[in-house]
């Protein structure tokens, strides 16, 4: 397993050591019971009939009773294990993680069940995740997500599409993550890279939705922070192909846009992007020019230029779009 690097990580590991020792107690008790049954009982003559038995009152009681014990521990220490985790709530403050979106009241008992030092909005995609931050700076990502080390940070999240779970093995349990519904994870974790994996099958690409958290000290941070918001609105130098390509190859774009010899061998969008800057038009849109304008606004935000397109706003800055523009309009 992976080290925990949370309070509730911590909790869900210990409760896994122990179901895992009963686990393999359990094992060793059955296979070591067969065995001997098979050793001590064996045939030995070819004529040779087993004595007929009716019954044993007290074999029956103990593999009933013994087997009942370890389940009422097992759950008796999962209670205690979430008993003890953050924002748990309490009687008087319920707090359920997850909830209708129009839910205020259960909405006001998460706001109340844990002192947080950030909220960051997330939303589930195929096959991405997006990380929307405070402050008005208009600062959104993708994949990663980039948090100050040791703070309180609550993720408010929904779906958009399709059921997707977060988890996070180190930092601590896996939650849902619906579409018409919130889901919340605390956490405070020290300076690192973790990693995880969307939980729950999401379509063809879900093996491509992985989730990453870079927690930085919190100079480096608002260092991040400034850079990103400066980056959102204006380009800060012409599109670099090269840039570009490395952005589409390390994005969630290879989940479902294919090109030939390179590592994108999604086939979910319905052309191949191989000889894209030979098509006459983009998103299959007469009159939708195939050109670095159309192409711009076609990433800025696709669901304005064609409603209804599977293709999502991933919240490109505007350098991030110059660069894929450039590296799209060399694939002829």
């Amino acid at each position: 397993m992976l080290p925990p690097v949370t309070r509730d990580a911590q909790l869900i590991n210990e409760l896994y050591n122990v179901v895992l020792a009963l686990a393999i107690l359990t094992f060793l008790v059955v296979e070591g019971l067969l065995i001997y049954s098979i050793v001590r009982f064996r045939r030995r003559r070819a004529d040779e009939m087993p004595e007929q038995v009716h019954g044993n009152r007290t074999l029956e009681l103990v593999w009933t009773v013994v087997p009942a014990i370890v389940v009422a521990v097992i759950f008796a220490l999962s209670v205690d294990t979430l008993g003890r985790m953050t924002a748990r709530g309490t009687l008087s403050n319920p707090v359920a993680h997850v909830h209708a979106i129009n839910d205020q009241e259960a909405r006001r008992r998460v706001e109340r069940a844990q002192p947080v030092d950030m909220v960051i909005e997330v939303i589930g995609r195929q096959w991405i995740w997006q990380y929307k931050y405070p402050g008005g700076d208009g600062v959104i990502t993708n994949e990663e997500l980039v948090v100050p080390a040791n703070k309180n940070i609550r993720l408010d999240m929904t779906a958009a599409d399709v059921i997707h779970a977060w988890w996070m093995p180190e930092l601590g349990p896996m939650i849902y993550v619906n579409p018409g519904q919130m889901s919340y994870v605390w956490f405070n974790v020290p300076p690192g890279e973790y990693i995880g994996q969307c939980n729950v099958y999401c379509g063809v690409a879900h093996a491509n939705m992985i989730s990453r958290v870079k927690a930085l000290p919190q100079a480096e941070f608002d260092e991040w922070y400034a850079k990103q918001a400066a980056a959102t609105s204006t380009a800060t130098r012409p599109g670099d192909p090269e840039a570009g390509k490395q952005l589409f190859m390390n994005s969630s774009c290879v989940a479902c846009h294919y090109i030939e010899g390179t590592k994108a061998q999604g086939r979910v969008a319905p052309r191949e992007l191989t000889h894209f800057a030979t098509y006459p038009t983009i998103a299959q849109l007469d009159g939708f020019e195939n050109n670095a304008e159309n192409l711009a606004r076609w990433l800025r935000d696709p669901q304005s230029v064609k409603p209804g397109t599977a293709m999502p706003n991933l919240n490109l800055k505007a350098q991030e779009i110059a660069d894929l523009v450039a590296y799209l309009q060399t694939l002829k």
